[in-house]
């Protein structure tokens, strides 16, 4: 399974819920966090709404109430990409407390060697089989996923910009391969630093499902959109 940008504590609630329903019915072997799976609002570098009463320790509590929820689905293989978010900690303490830069991070702020994830670095990569994962290649927008395929020339999963995308490519000797995003868990409501109309057309509620073959390493991806806190996944129908 694939879990898209979350933004915890900011999460679609319902949507989560609705995520890890499936999740506890499918009973993933290998399970990936895109990256983004926090927030990290309270270290951002951006002006901040002083009416979010929630502090880092609060944002840190949310994300690591929400690992726990996802280490109860006992996957084989936990993967945790950070993403551009997460990536605000090493950038705040680089700037602010270059004292404990590299001392502190999100993999020891989530306790993610003790939980038995393992931890990718933003801007950095991991596969499964012949499937590459990275949260972006740098870009956003409608075309990212296409952009991805062109650095990549592999297939690749990516996450950032919480559109579901799904493109399949090949070349002159009919080798495809395919780039695939799905979606996000955020809560639309809580995003102030879009405008509204951008956030309602073109960010998807989604995840990702899909199945990688033992033998030859290949990845067949299913995205899965969530319509009216609905998804259909392998023939079953799961509403939030």
């Amino acid at each position: 399974m694939i879990c898209p940008d979350v933004h915890r504590p900011y999460h679609d609630k319902r949507a989560w819920a609705l995520f890890l329903r499936v999740a506890k019915a499918v009973k993933p072997v290998h399970l990936v966090c895109i990256g983004d799976f926090a927030d990290f609002y309270k270290v951002s570098a951006h002006s901040k709404d002083p009416s979010r009463i929630l502090t880092f320790d609060d944002e840190l509590a949310d994300v690591n109430a929400g690992l726990d929820q996802l280490d109860a689905l006992h996957a084989t293989h936990k993967l945790f990409i950070e993403g551009n978010h997460e990536d605000r900690l090493r950038r705040y303490l680089q700037d602010k407390a270059p004292e404990l830069y590299g001392v502190v991070g999100a993999d020891t702020l989530f306790h993610l060697k003790r939980r038995q994830w393992q931890y990718i670095p933003y801007k950095s990569d991991t596969r499964l089989g012949k499937l590459y994962l990275t949260h972006d290649v740098g870009t956003a927008g409608r075309y990212a996923t296409h952009r991805a395929l062109d650095v990549y020339q592999h297939s690749i999963i990516t996450g950032h910009t919480h559109r579901m995308g799904f493109v399949v490519e090949g070349n002159a000797v009919a080798e495809f391969k395919l780039s695939a995003s799905f979606g996000w868990l955020g809560d639309r409501a809580a995003v102030d630093y879009m405008q509204r109309a951008n956030v309602n057309k073109n960010w998807a509620l989604g995840f990702g499902v899909g199945y990688l073959h033992p033998a030859s390493g290949v990845a067949y991806l299913t995205p899965v959109p969530i319509i009216n806190y609905t998804v259909v996944v392998n023939g079953k129908f799961y509403e939030g």
